[in-house]
């Protein structure tokens, strides 16, 4: 399948590779990125204490926006997705490690570009946790599988993990760091 350059990997989009030790590879990248977010959230001011039912409704909003998300790629609809992603100067996206967008627009403006080449998109996020840190901060963690077929109909799929920090504002959650990690392609 030809995407355009630099926008097939929007949500870490690599071929599906085996899943055995590089699985582990991905859950500890994904570990990592999770622990670098603790931290940088822990050097702002200390959070405002949680009780049990503000945790479950940060998890059920936040699973909800995961929800929409997802619903809003798979539809193609990539405007719609673009409005998970927080229109802020803090704004960060890595993909296996490397620092790969740094505003919103950027993405939005990729996956516009990778629609006209695309007949179907489809993701998938299993084994997804959400972790409330303060009112209006979460953590997300999951693995992915996003299966992409061009007009012609050739289908190309990829997987990994992904991590995201998500805040709360006037526009309801969205994604202000993402992080994902892809399986190597197969061995052949």
């Amino acid at each position: 399948m030809r995407v355009p350059a630099g926008v097939a990997r929007i949500a870490g989009m690599r071929p599906v590779g085996r899943p055995t030790p590089t699985r582990r590879k991905c859950s500890q990248t994904a570990a990592f990125s999770l622990a670098l977010l603790s931290f940088a959230a822990a050097c702002t001011a200390p959070p405002k204490t949680l009780t049990d039912a503000h945790r479950a409704a940060i998890v059920d909003s936040v699973s909800t926006m995961l929800t929409q998300w997802r619903d809003a790629l798979n539809a193609m609809d990539f405007e719609r997705a673009a409005s998970f992603y927080a229109a802020d100067s803090a704004f960060r996206w890595y993909e296996d490690g490397k620092l790969t967008y740094t505003s919103a627009k950027v993405i939005r403006d990729s996956m516009l570009a990778m629609k006209p080449a695309l007949r179907g998109f489809e993701a998938t996020f299993t084994d997804t946790r959400v972790t409330p840190l303060a009112p209006g901060s979460a953590v997300v963690t999951a693995e992915f599988i996003e299966k992409l077929t061009d007009t012609s109909g050739k289908m190309v799929a990829y997987a990994g993990a992904i991590s995201l920090a998500v805040v709360h504002s006037g526009a309801g959650w969205q994604v202000l760091v993402g992080h994902n990690s892809s399986l190597p392609p197969p061995v052949h």
